[in-house]
């Protein structure tokens, strides 16, 4: 009898163990498919940084050099759009658990004072002693940083080391046996930070201040670990039945505004969805699903009906969206607040919404958690035919709105907001509502709503 029960079971457990092995592979397989894919951005995003500061370091000599004033503003303007190519770079590296601020604010410092400068008319207010001064030592500067990093990646190509490692290597208490990223890139960050020398100006000054201002103004009582978690699984929304297990991690003071990171593992997916919560008043961020989508079933128009409702559900009223992205089966949205017919383009958030079953899978607020309030709409002083007439003649207009806008100097202003076309091309031109200037020009690549 035994001998038959041998007979039966055998089998069953082999094919059991066969199975368990064959599932525990096909997981092992998938998860380094993901690292493999991870570690290849990584070093995408490093090579990057570094082809960028070489080009930086380069665009910034020969604004040292030229002596033309029509040669200078490309110049400057290749300066700007690479320090903030490289700033990019930067947020696209496994840094979350290691301060690299000051590289930050060095490469956005640099970003902003090259933009102000190219965009005002050099013919008539040229660049001052104090400012040849500072691209001297922008240039200084920039040259150092180079060294460092190519050192970095030396190391990291001679050793074979990995951006995966980083990671851990930062969350680690204890000793690694090899932290040459972490330690290269503190020495890179601990040297930017000695760049004090360098005056940027009271314009550069103002856009940091008023950032730091808006930060500081966020309203509400800080909220625990454990708020933030219940906060976060409140946003996204999910019944407690679909839930495996949902971990805090305090992100600490490496950021500008101190935040909990939410992990929120589900039964029937094997990606989690992440969900970043400020510690002042509990703030939802932004949200991602990393869920794969599965073909496109429904409309950009129900999705655009799922993305109003998703953002009513959470308390966003008066949003108005403004255009749509569409990729690998998700319609991101864009909203701004609209006020009294005025839309507040300071105050914008994004949905994306998968068009395989409608769901959302991301969200991003953090320009409307730190912009939005009531605004006091000041007075037209000129009217909208007399702003028409500021267009470019070729300019044909579609639709005209009433918008307050950033400029340059992050300062807020109240516009017309013309929507038109030149040839095939689509743009927004925003005209001072005070002056009559001409503020901004938007192309506009994204489809409009």
């Amino acid at each position: 009898m035994y001998g038959r029960i041998a007979g039966v079971l055998f089998p069953v457990l082999a094919v059991g163990v066969i199975g368990a092995g064959m599932w525990g592979y096909q997981e092992n397989k998938e998860k380094n498919s993901v690292l493999i894919k991870a570690e290849n951005q990584y070093q995408r995003a490093f090579h990057n940084l570094n082809y960028h500061m070489d080009r930086l370091q380069d665009e910034l000599g020969k604004t040292v050099a030229v002596n033309s004033r029509r040669q200078l503003t490309p110049s400057l303007t290749n300066v700007w759009r690479l320090a903030y190519s490289a700033q990019n770079d930067v947020s696209q590296l496994p840094l979350a658990l290691m301060p690299f601020n000051h590289t930050e604010k060095f490469l956005a410092n640099v970003a902003d004072f090259s933009y102000q400068t190219a965009v005002r008319d050099l013919e008539r207010e040229p660049l001052s002693k104090k400012e040849y001064d500072t691209l001297n030592k922008l240039y200084a500067h920039s040259k150092n940083i180079q060294g460092d990093l190519q050192k970095v990646q030396s190391a990291i190509m001679t050793k074979q080391l990995r951006w995966m490692d980083v990671e851990t290597a930062l969350a680690s208490e204890h000793k690694q046996e090899d932290n040459t990223i972490v330690d290269g890139l503190k020495i890179i960050d601990k040297s930017v930070d000695g760049y004090r020398d360098v005056e940027f100006g009271s314009g550069i000054g103002s856009l940091n201040a008023g950032r730091k201002l808006k930060i500081q103004s966020m309203k509400g009582q800080v909220v625990s670990a454990d708020e933030a978690k219940q906060k976060a699984l409140a946003f996204v929304g999910l019944p407690a039945t679909a839930i495996k297990q949902a971990i805090v991690t305090d992100n600490g003071k490496t950021r500008e505004y101190e935040s909990y990171s939410v992990r929120i593992e589900r039964k029937d997916q094997k990606t989690p969805v992440f969900v970043d919560v400020a510690k002042k008043g509990g703030h939802v961020i932004w949200v991602l699903d990393e869920r794969s989508v599965a073909g496109h079933k429904i409309s950009v128009e129900d999705a655009h009906r799922r993305a109003d409702d998703y953002l009513k559900r959470r308390g966003y009223v008066d949003m108005e969206a403004m255009s749509y992205d569409e990729y690998k089966g998700v319609a991101a949205f864009t909203y701004v607040c609209n006020q009294g017919g005025v839309r507040l383009y300071p105050d914008t958030v994004t949905v994306k919404i998968a068009l395989d079953n409608g769901t959302a899978t991301g969200f991003q607020g953090e320009s409307y958690l730190l912009n939005h309030r009531v605004r006091a709409i000041p007075q037209a002083k000129i009217s909208q035919s007399q702003a028409r007439t500021k267009l470019n003649p070729a300019f044909a207009v579609k639709d005209v709105h009433k918008a307050i806008i950033e400029d340059e100097r992050g300062e807020e202003v109240y516009t017309y907001e013309f929507y038109g076309s030149i040839g095939q091309e689509s743009y927004r031109i925003y005209i001072d509502a005070q002056t009559g200037q001409e503020v901004k020009v938007e192309k506009i690549k994204a489809s409009t709503l």
